[in-house]
């Protein structure tokens, strides 16, 4: 597998409040096997990237309804990444399948996107 960005569609935890780092962290269906090629991951909102955090560290939720959900700890990512994000947006939009609020693209394929 490649170097991989995580596209989140954060729009309804920004709309309870949380900020960009919450509402990107957590808490997401993804696939534990992709979290090793996750490079960063940027948060999508109103069809607009506004944000990319760079993950230090994974969990996976233990109990409750969130059970098997995933989140990360980390910072901000470079404003490098979060620019070629947005100078790219409109096909990185295009990796979202109907109704899916995550979705991916490799750090090779955004690069030749540019």
């Amino acid at each position: 597998m490649k170097e991989e960005i995580l596209l989140l569609k954060i729009h309804n935890a920004l709309k309870e409040g949380k900020d960009y780092y919450e509402a990107t962290r957590g808490n997401w269906k993804i696939n534990k096997v992709r979290i090793p090629y996750i490079q960063y991951v940027a948060g999508v909102s109103g069809g607009k990237v506004v944000c990319a955090f760079q993950p230090s560290k994974w969990e996976i939720i233990e109990e409750g309804s969130e059970k098997g959900r995933k989140r990360f700890e980390g910072t901000e990512a470079p404003l490098e990444i979060l620019k070629k994000l947005q100078n790219a947006e409109e096909k990185v939009m295009k990796k979202f399948g109907r109704g899916s609020a995550v979705a991916y693209i490799s750090l090779s394929e955004l690069n030749s996107i540019l």
